[in-house]
């Protein structure tokens, strides 16, 4: 097959200055042809890039082409080139009535996909190239004057190229007339992103280190899930059309199954259309289907039997779009993302994609919470929840830049729990065990469950220590202070109770590198107790509505900073656990087990550092909250507990919950003693176990 190079201009494409209309792109070509096209820069490879396409029309020819013809992308998998792994270009071309088209996106072939060094694209740049080889062949059947259907534009590929079919269905949401998915790869993990344990053994060679050129971006990671449920909202509000075709193995590991589950509910969510075929050993008939793992088997018959009733233009059922295209409507499709916003603009009719991070203002004094600013700093006053609900997105955003990105959802993997030792507490259940909070290693800790009825529900307090070598087993009652025994007491009480070991305490050995994927021991211990809430989540003994906090000293912050993530966190005790960074001493909290940044980026300045306590406080409402503190307290002033609680009420007042938010000092040096402990025990009773929900 002779190549035919369309030569347009790298740099007229790349370039802001100079637009190209559809009539600068060079003709097709009269038959079934491999052409070239110019590609968007890839940044680790800087300089000008081209795509390889392949053209196949119904009988070969350009002249076959009529009124009911459309376009059909089919896309190979990772580490293959031209058609590969994909349903064939000539059969769809030729029974779906399709100008079908194969595409060598940006690392084709197993020299850069599989043995290159550069980290694996996952569906961004390919999905542009995918949808850049679309409107190639749809502008120049306009400019040519070749009727056609741009009402039947469909997608298919199989595993990588499944992936990057969803993802340019993501990328042009309002272009698609069907997308079919053969066993893609839905979610761009930790462990196929890092090569660590997990779902898959897919290795696409991303680094955890953030000071590496080759790390990855939670933003880049959001971006390349094409279930994300905020990004299926915003193909929702653009009213996508697609209907989305998922076929999946019940058995595939290499593109795990359970995320091919997350999807399909993440998209029925959404209200899109979507046609799940979870392919079991009953499907299984040798012709068609001849596995129930990644292969799955012959994938352009799949294709033409799952979907062919919506693609074929003679079935009664078949597929059209209504209103323009992506590449008509020439505007720009937006993806907000943890740090900012990836925009896929429309303008020159081809896609061109870009990231747009965004900073969180500034406020200069974080005790006035009754204040929010625009995206220009300008302020205006908190007088709706609306207003509020932007001033705690600052909050959180703020507290992102010192401590690190929430992981969220790619380090979730399967909690393993792993029960090492059962015994009778009197007439509690302890059980030591150690449960997986991502992909790096397990957490140990200490699970009490109270005496119930077969089939109730209890709440649950998530109990945590302070600074002790004891680590757990403190708040087990096993070792250290017995005023710290607070996850035994209050399994006595009636609560289910989980003890976790804080990062580098106890029996879990963490030496906070960043080659972990952690800015700081903060957000690592923020992140084991998110997976703690899942752990208490999924014991047939736990309401999940009814989850709270308790700790004391690092427990106490560290409560804190967990409850600011966690909204499943419905109360929160903190004792001698912080004060506002103006009555504190600020360089405590820069060791490896907190955050480092505030000593290397913020200059260990308390007017610096981009948020403060009152904030925090203010970022539970309207759950429950009660800060005890301690009036001898040589570690956080009680006056700046104080301090912190009363700039919160406001905003508790806001939003209905005044009640809700409580202040307690007791006569005593940094300890928990009874009076303490008896208050915060009633505080937990009133919230998490009122007389309505008891068993």
């Amino acid at each position: 097959m002779k190549a035919l190079i369309l030569c347009v201009c790298v740099a007229l494409l790349m370039s802001a200055s100079v637009r190209l209309s559809a009539a600068d792109w060079p003709a097709l070509p009269a038959s079934d042809q491999r052409v070239e096209l110019p590609a968007q820069e890839w940044p680790l490879r800087p300089g000008p890039r081209t795509i390889q396409v392949l053209v196949h029309y119904p009988m070969g020819k350009l002249s076959s082409v009529n009124t009911q013809t459309g376009i059909m992308l089919t896309l190979h998998n990772w580490g293959g080139t031209d058609c590969v792994g994909t349903a064939s270009p000539q059969v769809l071309a030729s029974r779906l009535n399709v100008v079908a088209v194969c595409v060598n996106y940006l690392q084709s072939g197993p020299k850069d996909s599989i043995e290159g060094p550069e980290p694996y694209d996952f569906g961004y740049l390919q999905g542009l190239d995918a949808l850049r080889s679309t409107y190639c062949v749809f502008s120049q059947l306009q400019t040519q004057k070749i009727e056609f259907d741009s009402r039947r534009i469909f997608a298919t590929g199989g595993s990588g190229g499944g992936n990057v079919t969803l993802m340019a269905n993501k990328l042009a949401p309002r272009t698609f007339a069907c997308v079919v998915d053969l066993c893609g790869m839905k979610k761009l993990s930790d462990d196929i992103a890092f090569n660590m344990p997990g779902g898959s053994d897919l290795d696409a060679r991303y680094r955890r280190d953030v000071s590496h050129q080759y790390a990855l971006t939670l933003d880049d990671q959001e971006l390349r899930w094409p279930g994300h449920p905020k990004h299926l909202s915003v193909m929702k509000e653009l009213r996508t059309q697609a209907k989305i075709v998922t076929v999946h193995g019940v058995d595939d590991r290499t593109c795990p199954f359970e995320d091919a589950q997350e999807f399909v509910a993440n998209v029925q969510t959404a209200k899109l259309d979507i046609v799940p075929r979870f392919i079991q050993k009953s499907d299984i008939d040798g012709k068609v289907f001849s596995s129930t793992g990644h292969s799955l088997g012959n994938r352009t018959e799949i294709v033409l039997q799952v979907a062919g009733r919506w693609l074929d233009p003679q079935s009664p059922d078949a597929l059209r779009r209504q209103g323009a295209t992506d590449f008509e409507r020439r505007d720009v499709v937006r993806y907000p993302t943890h740090n900012g916003v990836f925009e896929i603009s429309y303008q020159d009719g081809f896609p061109v994609g870009r990231f747009v991070k965004t900073t969180p203002p500034k406020y200069d004094d974080h005790s006035q919470l009754m204040v929010v600013k625009d995206a220009a700093g300008t302020s205006r006053p908190v007088q709706t929840k609306d207003d509020w609900s932007q001033r705690r997105q600052h909050i959180v955003a703020s507290l992102e830049d010192v401590m690190g990105s929430l992981p969220g959802s790619f380090a979730r993997v399967p909690l393993a729990v792993r029960v090492e030792q059962e015994e009778h507490i009197g007439n509690l259940i302890r059980r030591k065990l150690v449960f997986r909070s991502d992909a790096h290693q397990g957490v140990p800790a200490y699970l009490f469950i109270p005496p119930h009825e077969a089939g109730s529900k209890l709440p649950a307090v998530l109990c945590l220590q302070q600074t002790t070598n004891a680590g757990k087993n403190e708040p087990a009652g096993l070792a250290g202070d017995p005023n710290l025994h607070y996850a035994l007491e209050l399994a006595q009480r009636g609560y289910v109770t989980l003890a976790p070991d804080y990062p580098s305490f106890g029996e879990y050995k963490f030496d906070f590198s960043p080659a972990h994927g952690y800015v700081s021991g903060s957000m690592k211990a923020v992140w084991d107790n998110v997976r703690a809430v899942d752990l208490l989540q999924s014991l047939p003994e736990v309401d999940g509505e009814r989850i709270g906090c308790i700790g004391h000293s690092l427990g106490g912050h560290n409560s804190m900073f967990t409850a600011a993530f966690e909204p499943r966190l419905k109360a929160i005790v903190s004792n001698c656990g912080f004060c506002s960074f103006k009555k504190d001493d600020v360089p405590s909290w820069t060791g490896p087990r907190y955050m480092p940044r505030i000593a290397a980026v913020y200059g260990n300045n308390a007017a610096k550092v981009p948020f403060d306590f009152p904030e925090i406080v203010a970022s539970f409402a309207p759950r429950a909250f009660l800060a005890c503190a301690a009036e001898q307290d040589s570690d956080f002033d009680p006056t700046g507990v104080e301090d912190c609680v009363n700039a919160a009420k406001p905003v508790y007042e806001l939003l209905g919950a005044s009640a809700n938010l409580e202040l307690f000092r007791y006569p005593s040096p940094h300890a928990f003693p009874e009076v303490a402990r008896r208050r915060a025990y009633e505080f937990l009773d009133k919230h998490l176990n009122p007389a309505s929900k008891k068993n």
